[in-house]
């Protein structure tokens, strides 16, 4: 997900795992790591473009789901991948993707080649 965090404010006391939330306490939601959680995943920190993502919550969940998630995930696989590598079917990267941010995050480099 490209944001990577949310600040909330506690609206009514609760304890989540041991640790208690009082009304108006700050916290903040850290999408980022959402996939990364070894309870649900397997080898979080590996990339694997096959691995079972149901309870990933890139895009929200329950009331709060992306109304765009749908046509973000077929724009990208549908149509923008399959353009890009038919038009540079050569395209390979030649270096390592760099991220940065925390809130907004995304790849800050992108080294490529083709031809």
């Amino acid at each position: 997900s490209p944001i990577g965090m949310s600040p909330r404010r506690v609206a009514q006391r609760d304890t989540v795992q041991g640790v208690t939330f009082e009304p108006d306490d700050r916290v903040f939601l850290m999408f980022a790591s959402a996939c990364r959680d070894e309870a649900h995943f397997d080898d979080p920190d590996r990339f694997d473009i096959t691995r079972d993502t149901q309870p990933a919550i890139s895009f929200g969940a329950g009331p709060h789901f992306c109304a765009g998630a749908a046509a973000s995930r077929c724009m990208i696989a549908d149509v923008a991948l399959p353009m890009l590598f038919d038009r540079l079917p050569d395209l390979r990267l030649t270096g390592d993707v760099r991220f940065t941010g925390w809130a907004f995050r995304g790849p800050v480099s992108v080294p490529v080649a083709w031809g």
